[in-house]
């Protein structure tokens, strides 16, 4: 019984004393509580719904052909279609469209009415930009809900047109019984008002029976699908989620590891009392933090290396752009991602908060890099957050460069590069302040 007590005690001693150890850290209690329910909170809020508007251009290459029916083609109801403007030059609006000035160039199928009327659908080429199968897969719908939007009206005219008509017909078929009737009653033979009703009547009759033959030659089909949608891509390339998701991928890969290494780094050393060697070696803070720097993005540029070998060769991802654009991106994101390790590294006292720290990262890069849901449906204030992650301008660097073929955009590799650079003389300004306190 005794034994049994005293093996009571050691445990609960062990219990006891861990629980002090994670009390005495309330940082990483709220970090550990609080953090992962804040993303999930400011995902939320950041993603209000899951449709964006796309910003449209038609084409019309003979706007005259019309005769006032374009608001037939342009005045869609459907609120992911934002009327941008119309355009006569297919190549121009093509080009606006490369250029991400607008998001869909829908091309007016020329002479629609006679298409239809010789019992051919007419067709609307709609092309596109993305490379994202859900986002092709959402333009695809909206295509389609376009010429179901086109037919619903067009039919609407057509009927309140044919209701028109067949009053007109009514009427004609009445004024060729009336005349039939007075044919008959006509007492002289060789009347000549008799033989101008008989022609009258021949003429009503012929246009009564040319209405209704162009009425049954229409097929079924097109009468009641007039129109139709050609949904097109820029690019002859359909990716499939793999190939589109594997710069992404790389991308947190490689932004992760590289905060992890260096969050870990100056903890440990600050831990284990080496920080205090610093102090009195003859070495700056500054040198100490680029061969930091060097090492580190030395170590991660072969890893980089390592993972795009197997997720270009052995896995099949494609890669349309150039290397030298592809190094120079992700080398700036391993630079830019080192600055914020070094910086969790100096911000925290223990590595369970660094490793928890960088781990809270990945976790808000993975839902507001735009890897998990296009940044494109995102509340616009919440953007500022997305912009402030490495892998949001990795994640969009590699996706132009590796499946669009162009090279890395300027706006995100130099925006990328400033904010790596703001982080080394923040790190380095917290790092001499440590080794002079």
């Amino acid at each position: 019984m005794r034994r049994f007590a005293k093996f009571l005690i050691r445990i609960s001693s062990f219990v006891s004393k861990e629980l002090i150890e994670i009390l005495r850290q309330p940082r990483l209690i709220l970090t550990l509580v609080f953090g992962p329910f804040l993303i999930m909170f400011l995902f939320g809020l950041g993603y209000p719904e899951q449709n964006r508007t796309l910003r449209t251009t038609f084409v019309a290459e003979d706007p005259g052909v019309f005769e006032g029916n374009m608001e037939l083609f342009t005045g869609s109801a459907s609120p992911a279609i934002a009327d941008q403007d119309v355009e006569s030059d297919k190549e121009l609006a093509l080009a606006k469209l490369a250029l991400n000035q607008t998001d869909l160039v829908i091309v007016i199928p020329p002479n629609p009415l006679e298409t239809i009327e010789s019992n051919q659908q007419a067709v609307f080429t709609v092309y596109h930009n993305e490379v994202d199968p859900f986002q092709i897969a959402y333009i695809n719908s909206v295509a389609r809900i376009y010429v179901d939007d086109v037919n619903r009206r067009l039919l609407q005219e057509v009927t309140e047109q044919g209701q028109e008509d067949a009053g007109d017909l009514q009427t004609n078929l009445e004024g060729a019984i009336a005349k039939t009737q007075a044919l008959k009653q006509a007492i002289p033979p060789g009347d000549t008002s008799t033989a101008a009703q008989v022609t009258d009547l021949e003429n009503d009759l012929t246009t009564a029976h040319e209405q209704l033959a162009t009425f049954r030659s229409l097929g079924a089909s097109v009468l009641v699908n007039p129109f139709n949608a050609d949904t097109t891509p820029l690019s002859d390339i359909i990716f499939t989620p793999t190939e589109f998701f594997a710069p992404a991928v790389i991308v947190l890969l490689l932004q992760h590891l590289s905060i992890t290494f260096a969050s870990l780094s100056i903890v440990r050393e600050r831990r284990s009392g080496i920080i205090e060697l610093f102090r009195v070696a003859p070495i700056s803070a500054f040198e100490t933090l680029i061969g930091k720097f060097l090492s580190y993005l030395l170590f991660e540029t072969l890893l980089a290396g390592v993972i795009t070998f197997l997720a270009v060769w052995l896995l099949k991802v494609p890669m349309f752009g150039n290397w030298t654009s592809y190094a120079l991106a992700v080398t700036v994101v391993l630079f830019t991602s080192l600055g914020v390790g070094f910086l969790i590294s100096l911000i925290s006292q223990t590595d369970t908060q660094a490793v928890q720290y960088s781990m809270l990262l990945l976790l808000a890069s993975i839902f507001f890099s735009g890897f998990f849901l296009d940044l494109r449906l995102m509340w616009e204030p919440m953007k500022v957050l997305a912009w402030s992650l490495p892998a949001t301008y990795g994640i969009r660097m590699l996706q132009d460069i590796m499946l669009r073929g162009a090279s890395a955009p300027a706006t995100l590799l130099y925006g990328l590069a400033l904010i790596g650079v703001a982080l080394f003389f923040l790190d380095w300004f917290i790092l001499r302040r440590r080794m002079e306190g």
